[in-house]
């Protein structure tokens, strides 16, 4: 990894920093149009992770353990193209999920029979500055929990964003994925295209 070696302390250097803004998502088995999703996506948050902690009573005191770990729920934002891709894309997800509108072939309201009907897949890359890989991190059985369009304003001239919450079941943190083989999970009929890692 790169290292800056003329400054330091006791001779050892200073690691150069990964950056926020060097990073890609993709996203596989969403029933949208992936390309709009990939390419507008402005930020998100990392997988955060905790333990159930299990209370152990005894005659004048507790003790702890760890249970069962608990992924949080993960924000994705994206910027709202004038073409209506992104817009589109999270529709046709969402009718998958539960046909609101109408926009299958299935009765209005009609819900999937199961998770492995709708669950997709992401894929978030940190990069070292062009197309190196330093990190991977694949978000597994992901469904939309949330969608926030975003309010319109005559005050300003910001852009529309739209903000999608995740809940998913599993996640898998690659520190180094040149070295690290598998593939991400998204639901059935999943080929996991372009996330081998």
């Amino acid at each position: 990894m790169a290292l800056i070696t003329d400054i330091g302390v006791d001779g050892g250097g200073v690691s150069h920093p990964r950056f926020k803004h060097k990073w890609a998502i993709t996203f596989q088995n969403i029933a949208g149009d992936e390309e709009p999703l990939r390419t507008n996506a402005i930020n998100a948050s990392r997988p955060k992770m905790q333990f159930e902690e299990v209370v152990l009573d005894r005659y004048n005191s507790k003790v702890y353990v760890a249970g069962k770990h608990v992924f949080e729920t993960i924000d994705i934002q994206f910027e709202d193209d004038i073409n209506g891709g992104v817009t589109s894309a999270l529709q046709e997800q969402l009718e998958l999920q539960q046909n609101i509108i109408g926009l299958n072939a299935s009765p209005r309201l009609a819900s999937a029979a199961a998770g492995q009907d709708y669950k997709f897949a992401v894929r978030m890359d940190l990069l070292e500055g062009s197309t190196a890989i330093v990190e991977t991190w694949v978000i597994e059985g992901c469904f939309i929990q949330n969608i926030d369009y975003e309010n319109v304003d005559y005050t300003t001239s910001e852009t529309l964003k739209v903000t999608i919450t995740l809940r998913f079941d599993h996640a898998r943190q690659n520190i180094n994925p040149d070295n690290v083989s598998g593939k991400a999970t998204g639901g059935a009929g999943s080929t996991d295209e372009g996330f081998i890692l």
